[in-house]
């Protein structure tokens, strides 16, 4: 069986938050906005009077920025003193989770109003849960996607560049996870074979950010709204929202998830997160150096962490990085979607090969080809229609078309 979810609907575009009102009236009445303190300070007047033109009655939630059982209880309470009628997930990733795990406790339809292009998550029906602290605990599921996303291309544009980034690295490592659950016969988030078309979304998407991403960091850097901007925020949250779910994760969200045990973790954002467990994830894979030294040029060009330095995780020992292992490794992780057997000593040392990146910056990397090999999946080709091979050959041949 093969499965795959859509939202019912996504637009995009420059001025969508001030005809918000317009878009999310025919949602309900009552509007139940989740949004921390700093979306609230900075975009809740305007998405205020936009709903309140629209003769609805929004109310703003007390948001404290983790997406935490309590936080949801809490959430989900006022939700049902109020009568509120929709959920509305205004923010960044765990704004927006928290929004979708309260649409789980109440059944109410929920719009998702990024402001942020830093992951994924818009699409699916996942939330992602942590304790208190900051820990990772998982993820929970709606029962489909959301009834709405809204993505303010002008919006995105003013964020701080960081965010921008890190959601390429989210939506860069689709395609190899991807990769790695078709060739395993793994199901995808619906329990289910991966479709063709989830499969031809994950390549495209890598496409797109190869092609645009470097230029549209330095135009969000500019906060300028470019064609490429356009490009990217739409591979950040659609291309890659759909292709996940569709498809599935392994081991570049399983360990980069993994990181958040250790103590100096918190802050880190997941995209950031997932852009070392990509990295660790190659590694596994046997990748070659001339293969590894070009992903990590891309990094560099779209200022992704190319090592646990670069991460802001510094002091960090052998016992650490076992740690970070055992957790990527326990039972029931998506590490297990990888093609091979990975246990957790071949995570540590995988995470080695990671730390030992930190002794070869500045400068370009070089690194012996992995000793392991397995099967190779790069040339997984599933739409015929995505030019990623011919771009990228002519990116390696100075932009001249074959």
């Amino acid at each position: 069986m093969i499965a795959i979810g859509f939202p019912l609907i996504y637009r995009q575009g420059a001025g969508l938050l001030a005809r918000l009102g317009d878009l999310v009236q025919p949602f309900g009445r009552r509007p139940y906005i989740v949004a921390d303190a700093f979306v609230q300070r900075t975009y809740g007047a305007a998405v205020r009077a936009s709903l309140q033109a629209a003769g609805l009655a929004p109310v703003f939630d007390d948001f404290r920025g983790e997406c935490a059982p309590r936080a949801i209880a809490a959430a989900a309470a006022r939700v049902r003193e109020g009568r509120h009628d929709c959920i509305v997930g205004l923010g960044g990733g765990k704004a927006i989770d928290t929004a979708k795990a309260v649409k789980i406790e109440t059944g109410l339809p929920i719009i998702v109003v990024p402001t942020i292009a830093s992951n994924d998550s818009s699409t699916s029906r996942l939330a992602i849960t942590y304790e208190e602290d900051g820990s990772f605990i998982g993820p929970r599921f709606m029962k489909a996607n959301p009834e709405a996303i809204f993505v303010d291309t002008e919006v995105i544009a003013r964020a701080p560049v960081r965010f921008f980034c890190a959601g390429i690295a989210d939506a860069l490592v689709t395609k190899f996870e991807a990769e790695q659950v078709v060739a395993a016969g793994k199901p995808n988030f619906f329990d289910a074979r991966p479709t063709e078309t989830a499969i031809c979304l994950a390549a495209h998407c890598y496409h797109l950010i190869r092609t645009y991403g470097p230029q549209a960091v330095a135009d969000v850097a500019a906060q300028r709204a470019s064609s490429a901007v356009e490009k990217v925020i739409e591979a950040n949250i659609l291309f890659s929202g759909l292709g996940f779910e569709g498809c599935g994760v392994a081991g570049a969200h399983a360990i980069g998830l993994a990181l958040s045990v250790l103590p100096g973790a918190r802050g880190i954002l997941h995209g950031e997160e997932v852009a070392i467990g990509l990295l660790a994830q190659l590694w596994l894979e046997g990748r070659d150096a001339a293969f590894m030294e070009d992903m990590l040029d891309f990094y560099g060009r779209v200022r992704l962490p190319r090592s646990l330095a670069e991460l802001g995780l510094k002091e960090i020992g052998d016992a650490d990085l076992r740690r970070v292992a055992t957790y990527a490794a326990r039972e029931g992780s998506r590490l297990h979607n990888m093609n091979r057997s990975v246990t957790a000593e071949d995570v540590a040392q995988a995470l080695g090969f990671v730390a030992a990146l930190d002794r070869t910056y500045p400068g370009p990397p070089r690194y012996p080809d992995p000793q392991h090999r397995t099967q190779d999946t790069s040339s997984l080709t599933p739409c015929a229609a995505s030019p990623v091979g011919a771009e990228l050959r002519r990116e390696k041949n100075g932009g001249n078309r074959e």
